[in-house]
């Protein structure tokens, strides 16, 4: 079901439109059905951009934040910082099961982003 309080739609304004899970229209103030699906396909079209936009830039932040994370620790470890024994990673927060992440508080695929920023420096 997807009903809304107000559209715009070819410079005019749609009030409390919708269309019903069985397909039928929601359409209490009779304006013309084809007029109605289009303005709520275009609604529904720009809510998924948006959410698509804003999804792209979640993953960016994301990546960002780990990279930043991964350098702050690989500059720690290189400055003499211990992070284990720890039960969780300290770059990506996930619950550690392998004796050898554990004792270094990292985990193997984390560990492995942090040599590489460790030995990038000194190529």
């Amino acid at each position: 079901m997807s009903h809304w309080k107000r559209i715009y739609h070819d410079g005019a304004e749609f009030r409390d439109i919708g269309v019903n899970d069985d397909g039928t229209l929601h359409n209490p103030n009779g304006y013309p059905d084809d007029t109605v699906r289009a303005a709520v396909e275009g609604a529904e079209e720009r809510r998924r951009q948006r959410r698509s936009e804003a999804a792209t830039r979640a993953a960016g932040t994301r990546r960002k934040r780990t990279e930043k994370r991964i350098y702050e620790v690989a500059r720690r470890i290189v400055d003499g910082h211990m992070f284990g024994p720890a039960g969780i990673c300290q770059i990506c927060g996930r619950v550690l099961h392998d004796p050898e992440s554990i004792e270094r508080g990292i985990g193997s695929e984390c560990w492995q982003f942090v040599l590489e920023c460790i030995k990038a420096p000194a190529s």
